[in-house]
């Protein structure tokens, strides 16, 4: 089974969006493929569209049986912060067009959310995911796909 992760970065007011595969290789798990998704656009709307629009374009050279989104948790103080804003407009812009893929299964959690998911600890599930992938920028999105593998 192969899972698409999934997490976005806020990045200094332009978002990127980590992507990777994660195949389940009994007993282990293996990155396929993994990379990064960049904007120009410097308004949250189009920075979210634009993102979902350059990973529209990657998806059909990809194999995968279902997709997950590593959100952002909630905030314990009310935060109006633009990067937050930018996030949650990104996450919800990719949200859709893995929607729109058709017949697999797509989830979007927090940290927390994925760990009950999997039936995991939280801190196990980021131990795994840190030791997949040498990159850090790419551990979020390893965390969220081993939540469905």
């Amino acid at each position: 089974m192969r899972v698409l992760g999934i997490s976005v970065e806020p990045a200094g007011g332009k978002p990127k969006v980590h992507v990777v595969t994660v195949e389940s290789k009994s007993p282990d798990f293996e990155v396929v493929e993994s990379f990064t998704l960049h904007t120009t656009a410097t308004v949250p709307a189009e920075q979210a569209v634009n993102l979902a629009q350059l990973l529209q374009g990657r998806l059909p050279g990809m194999t995968f049986d279902s997709a997950v989104i590593k959100t952002a948790g909630a905030s314990p103080v009310a935060r109006r912060s633009r990067a937050a804003f930018q996030r949650a407009h990104a996450e919800g812009a990719i949200l859709f067009v893995l929607h729109e893929i058709g017949e697999i299964r797509v989830e979007a959690k927090d940290a927390q959310g994925l760990a009950t998911l999997a039936g995991k600890k939280k801190a196990d599930l980021e131990a795994k995911a840190q030791g997949l992938h040498s990159a850090r920028k790419f551990h979020d999105a390893v965390y969220a796909a081993l939540a469905l593998l």
